[in-house]
């Protein structure tokens, strides 16, 4: 018997093997019942097997330990599941996830291919796997830091912008999409920083970053600029960047946008309130000066008014002598109502409170004015809501405000137009809201910051003291209100009282004084 091709046969089988041993990858090759025919030296080595341990058992057992097919354990195995898929490509490859003996997890990468006898037809199928465990916990950690990196981005209140080298957006974050209007994907897909950047500030950005005359090169210390909104507006921010590079090689860079019109407006604020704060002390001084000045002069105006009056009579037959006195008497008595109004203006609180029915009152106060010559040509409408809650308050104060108020707009139309007086109760504020609107010539621009200044008047010299509204604010912010005033583009001024429904100070109010009876009104001098 002719002996040589089986040796010929063996010759080249053993080659085969040492070609398979020689490849860095488990190398198992089983025939169609899922017996091993042959593995490779890294097959052995990896699964820490001896040859005969392997040779003709199941790839199951010797491969993974089981003593069923890998199915009965709820397993994918990929020579049978997917042989059709072999036959029909010619090979397969894919991931396979398993635990080892430690029950740690552990990945291979699988590539399957068949092999073929004579007649076309599958007899084996050749397994190469390699062990990638590392490098997909490594791929994994990688993804994992990466969702944490764009988590952190996309939590940050700031919004963040990463750019290429030509000024593409790479990463667009959820702040800067609400600082902007934009969405990401309308910039990162279509648009460019130019959207919402100007590009001429831009390219200075980008040179200072680039110089190391502003700073640490690559960096761009915290710079104030604006940035356009989907819809066109400027907003305030401030910018922080810096320049992305690899090896050496610029690649693109980074900006953190910070919305600053919640840090200007709180600004703005404060330096409104310390102004308030100096104009307070600076009005509480002008009080306790007035309070002082006041008390002193009074007593040298009443002797001037006590000897006028006695000369006067004296004189009663003298005209032209008795018409001086007079203008002596009436000048003294303009000086002793300048004097009693710094007396009010340095008052701290308000007198007696009481009760009362807001309708019934700015009622009153129109109707004791009403009929003066200043208010003959002027045309009244009133828009009262009916039914609101009472007022607390010093009814003579409040009386000096409110007919002061109308006296202006009578001043300011010069004695012919429309005065508007329209009261409110705005239940979720719990306050009540008084404007007093006229059709005069408005407030000039260039003085809207002072007519609440003490001894400011727009009136003629003899006119006016300038000292109402100082007068009238003081009392309004004594009751806890506020006292403001709006100059539509249309011409007039419409002057807007607010005042509490609950007593600011604490202070008992009296019953109700518009119950059938009517109020005791102080005097109606121009104030």
């Amino acid at each position: 018997m002719d002996r040589r091709p089986q040796s010929l046969k063996d010759r080249s089988r053993g080659q085969t093997q040492v070609i398979l041993d020689s490849l860095p990858y488990r190398i198992m090759v089983v025939r169609m019942d899922m017996t091993i025919d042959t593995v490779n030296k890294t097959f052995l080595k990896d699964l820490e097997l001896k040859h005969e341990e392997v040779i003709g058992r199941h790839c199951y057992e010797a491969r993974y330990g089981l003593d069923k097919p890998c199915y009965k354990y709820g397993r994918t195995c990929f020579m049978t599941d997917r042989l059709e898929e072999i036959k029909e490509k010619g090979l397969i490859s894919t991931y396979q996830e398993y635990r080892n003996e430690k029950g740690e997890t552990c990945f291979d990468v699988v590539t399957i291919a068949p092999i073929y006898d004579d007649k076309g037809e599958i007899v084996q199928l050749l397994e190469a796997s390699r062990d990638v465990t590392d490098r997909i916990r490594l791929e994994r950690e990688v993804q994992k830091s990466n969702t944490f990196f764009e988590k952190v981005i996309q939590s940050t209140v700031d919004g963040i912008v990463v750019v290429d080298i030509k000024g593409n957006v790479l990463i667009f974050n959820q702040g800067m999409e609400n600082l902007t209007g934009y969405s990401a994907g309308e910039i990162v897909n279509k648009g460019h920083l130019s959207n919402f950047y100007n590009i001429e500030v831009a390219k200075e950005n980008m040179r200072r970053m680039r110089s190391d005359q502003y700073g640490p090169p690559g960096k761009l210390n915290p710079t104030t600029m604006t940035i356009t909104t989907k819809e066109g507006k400027e907003i305030p921010v401030t910018l922080s960047a810096s320049l992305i590079a690899i090896g050496g090689k610029e690649i693109g860079s980074v900006g953190v946008f910070t919305d600053m019109r919640e840090i200007l407006k709180m600004r703005k604020e404060l330096e409104d309130a310390n102004i308030q704060l100096i104009q307070s002390q600076k009005i509480a001084s002008i009080g306790r000066m007035a309070a002082g000045v006041a008390h002193e002069l009074n007593n040298p105006l009443s002797a001037i008014l006590i000897f006028a009056e006695m000369l006067k009579d004296d004189l009663k037959d003298n005209g032209r002598h008795t018409k001086d006195l007079q203008e002596i008497i009436d000048q003294t008595l303009r000086c002793k109502k300048i004097v009693g109004d710094l007396l009010e203006f340095s008052r701290k609180s308000a007198g007696k409170t009481s009760s009362f029915n807001l309708e019934a009152f700015l009622i009153k106060c129109l109707e004791l004015l009403i009929h003066k010559a200043q208010f003959q040509n002027i045309e009244v409408h009133t828009d009262i809501e009916k039914s609101m809650p009472n007022v607390v308050g010093d009814m003579g104060q409040l009386q000096q405000v409110f007919t002061n108020l109308l006296i202006n707009a009578a001043d300011a139309m010069e004695g012919k137009g429309r005065l508007s007086i329209c009261a409110c109760y705005e239940k979720n504020r719990e306050m009540f809201v008084i404007r007093f609107s006229d059709t005069g010539p408005g407030i000039s621009e260039s003085v809207r910051d002072k007519i609440f200044d003490i001894f400011f008047t727009t009136k003629p010299v003899g006119k006016g003291t300038g000292l109402g509204l100082s007068i009238s604010q003081n009392i309004i912010k004594i009751h806890g209100g506020n006292i403001t005033f709006e100059c539509p583009s249309h011409g007039g001024t419409t002057f807007i009282v607010e005042l509490p429904l609950k007593n600011p100070g604490g202070v008992g109010a009296e019953e109700p004084v518009f119950i059938g009876e009517e109020p005791v009104f102080m005097g109606l001098d121009e104030k």
